[in-house]
């Protein structure tokens, strides 16, 4: 089942459309987290004044980019967590939350939240709904030291942060994610994710990408919406055309138009697979530490998920796709990361950021509303 399909599944139709309580008002604020592909994969539950289940929908194996039984969507849950416990500070909350195992695919968690007079709104509360996902070239400005010092200060003792900033180290990187983007625009498995979420209609899309953010100029996204009709389309226009002028606008010109690339590595051996979801959705907490920090020092945010799992499935030989080409491809790709971005500790997660150009005409992702991400206890 899609995250779209699952939007509705369970809803209570006698709850308000818009948030009352002091529990649903944090969820609402809880709405605007990342999520890959903005698919919202969490419902919420409320079970009392201050309690809540959350149920995170896992789309692996039918999605191509959720590798490792859907790992993504674990990291994106720890930053909606992170987001609900920021919320809560707003009404003097203090959130406590626990991974309670799985109900079928699906991840549960719980989560409480005790009443603290003491309590401050958090700094990156005013953040929360202002933060989103730049893919444009942004202003050829470096970082500052000090710019780096309050991310990595967010980010916690388990995790660890290596900066690419030079022009070489950016290219190398801008490279890898093309190599990402020429295998992902040639596999039907994810072609059809690809026309699911790409939002042709409308450039605040509450369920998916708006065309005009994904960052191609106006010539490539006509070719482009021609193309996403039908698989045959695609397929011809990669035999005839090639996928150049997508990676261009979406990787090369974007990667040497930044500030820098980041990576982001986790110790995580001898895990069991609960602790090791565990661990991932605290990684998800501090990742959202650290971009919301970003957003509030002016800094826009382009994670590289496509890069991960690609080299996640040419690591480990899966056949993720029926295309052969791609999947040496991948094992190329996942080779090529290997060398160029080894360090101690797991790769879970990357992106670039830097500072972003005034836009002519704004487009983003938004979010379902309220009411559809509430399920009856």
């Amino acid at each position: 089942m899609t995250a779209a399909a699952a939007g509705t599944r369970g809803a209570d139709s006698s709850r308000p459309n818009s948030p009352s309580s002091a529990i649903e008002k944090i969820i609402d604020a809880a709405r605007w987290a990342p999520s890959g592909d903005n698919a919202q994969p969490w419902r919420f539950q409320i079970v009392g004044e201050d309690t809540l289940r959350i149920r995170i929908i896992n789309e692996a194996p039918s999605n191509v980019y959720e590798y490792r039984d859907g790992e993504p969507t674990i990291i994106s849950a720890g930053l909606m967590l992170e987001t609900l416990r920021i919320a809560a500070t707003r009404f003097q909350r203090r959130m406590h939350w626990q991974y309670s195992g799985r109900d079928g695919s699906d991840y549960r968690i719980e989560v409480r939240f005790a009443r603290d007079d003491a309590i401050e709104p958090d700094p990156l509360s005013a953040q929360i709904e202002v933060r989103s996902v730049n893919r444009w070239p942004y202003r050829l400005r470096p970082l500052r030291k000090t710019d780096k010092q309050a991310l990595e200060a967010v980010l916690g003792n388990r995790l660890s942060v290596g900066w690419h900033e030079s022009l070489g180290a950016r290219w190398r990187i801008a490279r890898l994610n093309g190599k990402g983007t020429d295998i992902r625009l040639r596999i039907p498995e994810a072609f059809g994710i690809h026309q699911h979420i790409i939002d042709w209609d409308r450039d605040f899309s509450p369920t998916g990408i708006p065309a005009r953010a994904v960052g191609l100029d106006a010539m490539t996204l006509r070719i482009m919406k021609w193309a996403m009709k039908n698989w045959a389309r695609m397929k011809m226009l990669n035999t005839l055309v090639g996928t150049f002028a997508a990676v261009l606008q979406m990787d090369y010109l974007p990667g040497l138009c930044s500030a820098a690339y980041f990576t982001m590595r986790m110790d995580m051996k001898a895990a069991s697979p609960n602790e090791r979801v565990q661990a991932l959705l605290e990684l998800g907490q501090a990742i959202q530490r650290f971009w919301l920090t970003a957003t509030k020092r002016g800094l826009a945010i382009q994670p590289c998920l496509a890069t991960l799992a690609f080299t996640h499935y040419g690591k480990t030989s899966a056949a993720f796709t029926t295309d052969a080409r791609s999947r040496r491809a991948a094992a190329k790709l996942a080779a090529s990361v290997d060398k160029l971005l080894d360090g101690n500790g797991e790769l879970v997660f990357m992106g670039r950021l830097g500072w972003p150009r005034r836009q002519k005409r704004l487009s983003r992702s938004t979010r379902r509303p309220f009411d559809q991400l509430i399920e009856a206890p």
